[in-house]
């Protein structure tokens, strides 16, 4: 009743050869017949494929996955500095900053002067709300 299944029995995927497509007489009704399949004389030494290429000669496809490449490998590198410096191997890293040490040593001594900021009285005038009809 239950007989062993027999190979290649999935639709003839094993049989399919794209050179027995460049020969079929109805070799237009398969996808990809112009690529896989090309006849004829003016297809022959020519790249098929031009569109999908750069103007160096890689290919759209091989571009991602460099750039994607590139991109999983800064990842893996930030990660290791932030675990080295949760761990206490490596020192702190140093922020950027556009202010400049004459500036930032001006500030704090502002502050710790008490004198007003510029900005200072504008803020606690944004605090307090005042409704239609206040004047």
């Amino acid at each position: 009743m239950f007989h062993p299944t027999r190979g290649g029995t999935r639709g003839g995927q094993d049989q399919f050869k794209w050179e027995d497509v460049k020969e079929d007489k109805h070799r237009e009704n398969y996808l990809g017949n112009s690529l896989l399949a090309p006849v004829g004389r003016w297809q022959k030494g020519r790249d098929l494929t031009w569109y999908a290429k750069d103007n160096n000669g890689s290919s759209d496809a091989e571009n991602q996955l460099a750039k994607k490449q590139a991109e999983i490998q800064s990842i893996k590198d930030a990660e290791a500095e932030a675990m080295a410096e949760a761990l206490g191997y490596k020192s702190k890293r140093k922020k950027e900053s556009n202010v400049s040490e004459k500036e930032l040593i001006s500030a704090i001594n502002k502050t710790k002067a008490g004198a007003p900021d510029d900005h200072g009285d504008s803020i606690k005038e944004s605090l307090s709300v005042q409704g239609l009809g206040f004047k």
